[in-house]
């Protein structure tokens, strides 16, 4: 069984080589936090929402590579980050109220995304993750393209991190307005995601990540 985030190996230097990068056991990083935030705008005011909670799953499996340029699949059926609708928090309890109804909470209580395939480009001056796979807001599914920044921080935690552009629109959300139209939120809002899986399924707040047999 071969490392399949190989790239969390290579920037803590648990080897000394992608070509031959081993699972890691438990003695990897303990306890980092996972955030998932959204900013927007409406004519009056920006704004950021914060996920109180994020949790999910990863089963990574790696395909053979002699080049800079890592890659594999996500081989587990649950979603690999979850936020619950009721636990994003904009600060402000009436908005917190219309982002529930926009997003029609009651009958669609989840935001998910579910991994499908990934890569790591360890030549570029920082590695660079390429992740795609599918979003569901509002209980519609849309493929989704991801550029994240890969790093490690000081405590030798591993860090996946960038942002996602999303049209509420293209998920059948209409961006409330209230006051007649007075005050009106625009259409675009930006997802960020800092996730810090822990290797070899050690829970880390809730985001699992295991490894898969070739």
């Amino acid at each position: 069984m071969r490392m399949t985030w190989v790239a969390v190996s290579l920037l803590m230097g648990v080897v000394g080589s992608a070509r031959d990068a081993e699972a890691l056991g438990s003695d990897g990083p303990t306890r980092p936090e996972s955030r998932v935030w959204i900013t927007g705008a409406s004519n009056i005011r920006r704004f950021t929402c914060r996920a109180r909670e994020v949790s999910g799953a990863l089963a990574l499996h790696a395909n053979p590579t002699r080049t800079a340029v890592l890659s594999g699949d996500n081989r587990a059926s649950e979603p690999s980050l979850r936020v619950d609708v009721d636990r994003i928090d904009c600060g402000i309890g009436a908005m917190n109220r219309h982002l529930r109804e926009a997003l029609h909470g009651a009958a669609n209580p989840r935001i998910e995304f579910l991994l499908g395939t990934y890569e790591v480009d360890l030549a570029a001056p920082a590695p660079v993750a390429r992740v795609a796979g599918r979003v569901t807001i509002g209980g519609v599914e849309r493929p989704v393209t991801v550029a994240a920044a890969v790093r490690v921080d000081s405590l030798g935690r591993l860090h996946v991190q960038g942002n996602y552009v999303v049209s509420m629109r293209d998920f059948g959300v209409a961006p409330p307005h209230r006051f007649g139209g007075l005050l009106r939120v625009r259409d675009r809002i930006t997802v960020y995601f800092d996730v810090t899986p822990e290797p070899d399924g050690h829970a880390v707040d809730g985001v699992r990540c295991s490894l898969a047999d070739r």
